[in-house]
């Protein structure tokens, strides 16, 4: 039988511990005494503060109807009619970044390995004006993707 020894505070007595000391940021001190969870509308920027207290780089990433907490993997394969579809590169990147802002990173892996398409087929996230003239020009691919209405 466990025994509840009195001469032990009791547990709202005790010292808080802080795992993470510096990062309040998804909390916020409506009264001085009382802290709550702030709302979604109220939070900073996905960069500005991490979402698990297990693993502090990751971050929260949403892609249309999907919401995330972690990474994303940027994984990039040959596609030929009559070829074998093999991964050719492969990137994770903290969830909150943009997929445009790793193509060229993606194109100067495949070139640093000897593996840089003619064609590369994208999402059209991954894409915009610029990118589309630059990988031409940069790395002599040809990049195309169905382009955002």
């Amino acid at each position: 039988m466990f025994r509840l020894n009195n001469d032990v505070p009791s547990l709202s007595e005790q010292e808080p511990v802080h795992l993470f000391p510096n990062d309040y940021t998804n909390v916020k001190d409506s009264e001085p005494s009382k802290l709550c969870w702030r709302n979604a509308a109220d939070l900073p920027p996905a960069g500005q503060h991490f979402d698990s207290p297990y693993d502090t780089d990751t971050r929260y990433g949403n892609k249309r109807t999907t919401t995330w907490t972690g990474y994303k993997v940027h994984i990039t394969e040959t596609c030929g009619a009559n070829d074998v579809h093999l991964i050719t590169n492969v990137e994770m990147t903290l969830a909150h970044l943009s997929d445009v802002d790793q193509t060229q990173p993606i194109h100067l892996s495949l070139e640093a390995k000897g593996l840089s398409p003619k064609e590369h087929i994208v999402d059209a996230g991954y894409v915009d004006s610029e990118l589309l003239v630059k990988s031409k020009i940069d790395f002599d691919i040809n990049t195309f993707a169905k382009i955002r209405a």
